[in-house]
């Protein structure tokens, strides 16, 4: 989905605003023996772009949330991605140490970046890229990948309204109706 984008909350199973890095690939990513390197795959990707992921998760949140594998076997959680635009010389941009905020209905929920969450969006695709070329997979240009929240996780409700604000790379909406 383009930003702005809106939801419905009532179809969506347990759904959580993610403020994310999307990285489009210009080029296959097949699988072979040798592992992909970081500079293999940022030079794959055609573009980056601001979003958010409206993740879902088949589990409650609560006191019975289970371990991490659990989750990684309901698909992590994925769900729709809200994409902005694509940031302009993104390879050249100082994207690890940009600050992102969150805000709901117009107030600060949450700040992050891509430093502290994940080191930098290329790290965690690459790790996907050598993942699924291992199992034999691999990735195809045109798919567009979430890279990782770079903000955490919070409970939306619906009638309230999303926005990650990249600085200078723009920002991104979406709204649970």
């Amino acid at each position: 989905m383009e930003s702005p984008a809106s939801v419905e909350h009532a179809k969506l199973c347990s759904p959580i605003p993610e403020v994310e890095y999307q990285a489009r690939l210009g080029v296959d990513l097949p699988p072979r023996e040798k592992s992909y390197t970081l500079a293999e795959v940022t030079e794959a990707v055609v573009s980056l772009h601001t979003g958010i992921e409206l993740a879902e998760c088949r589990f409650v949140h609560d006191a019975a949330f289970p371990p991490l594998p659990a989750i990684l076997a309901d698909g992590a959680g994925s769900g729709i991605i809200v994409c902005g635009a694509a940031i302009p010389d993104w390879k050249t941009r100082d994207i690890a140490g940009q600050e992102v905020s969150l805000t709901c209905n117009g107030m600060l929920r949450r700040k992050g970046t891509a430093g502290e969450a994940l080191d930098h969006p290329m790290v965690p695709l690459t790790w996907l890229a050598n993942e699924l070329s291992r199992t034999g997979i691999g990735m195809k240009a045109g798919q567009t990948v979430s890279t990782g929240t770079l903000t955490g996780m919070l409970r939306p409700k619906p009638g309230e309204t999303y926005v990650a604000d990249f600085g200078p790379f723009g920002s991104v909406t979406a709204a649970y109706a």
